[in-house]
């Protein structure tokens, strides 16, 4: 079969993987007044997407490159101590729980088993459990870049920030940007990884103090 097919399935937004209950920041940057001028959403989501490419997918490859069972978990404990904001953590931990969940019910032929760890993080569970299932690596980068721009523009339109069209219309645009990114980071092993986005890191960081709130991260 195609691989194209399970891929789309993968990045289906009714994939109960509960991305949806996270905005990734969005949500402090909304509260924080950082998004009421103009082009300030697509700056934000221009960091956030930067972000993911050198923070984020040198995971993925070292997923990909690396076997050995120590070297898993150290690159999960290396990843542990880059998240600067308690919310992001805990999103982090359950999303990583609820991808390998999800992965072992469309996968029953795959043993996952034995990526359960207690630092389950999503971006590393992500990258090994697409190996497990046999999904190339670039399939694997792409699928990430996706989530996080999808999740972005949909977090938008629910804070009511821009409407569902408009949305849509910037993510289609962006995805060029996507492919910049990871040619730019290619081949780039986690321990090169790098949270260059603070502006990020700010927002993230006053989830937790929000009067009111939408989203859990």
């Amino acid at each position: 079969m195609n691989r194209l097919y399970p891929l789309m399935h993968l990045a289906d937004s009714a994939l109960p993987a509960g991305g949806y209950a996270f905005s990734n920041g969005l949500e402090g940057a909304y509260q924080l007044g950082l998004l009421d001028a103009s082009g300030a959403l697509e700056d934000f989501v221009h960091s956030a997407l930067m972000a993911a490419a050198y923070g984020e997918i040198p995971f993925i490859h070292s997923c990909y490159a690396l076997s050995d069972e120590e070297i898993v978990e150290e690159m999960l404990h290396f990843y542990d101590a880059m998240i600067a904001a308690p919310a992001m953590r805990r999103a982090s931990l359950i999303l990583g729980k609820n991808w390998l969940r999800l992965m072992a019910g469309l996968y029953p032929e795959v043993k996952f088993a034995n990526l359960r760890r207690t630092h389950a993080h999503y971006t590393v569970v992500f990258g090994l459990a697409l190996k497990a299932a046999g999904f190339a690596q670039a399939d694997a980068q792409q699928l990430y870049m996706f989530q996080v721009l999808r999740d972005q523009m949909s977090a938008a339109v629910r804070l009511g920030i821009v409407g569902p069209m408009e949305a849509t219309r910037r993510q289609l645009g962006l995805y060029v940007h996507c492919e910049e990114l990871l040619a730019e980071v290619a081949g780039r092993p986690y321990a090169q990884a790098t949270r260059c986005a603070p502006q990020l890191d700010i927002a993230q960081s006053v989830h937790d103090d929000l009067y009111s709130r939408l989203f859990q991260s």
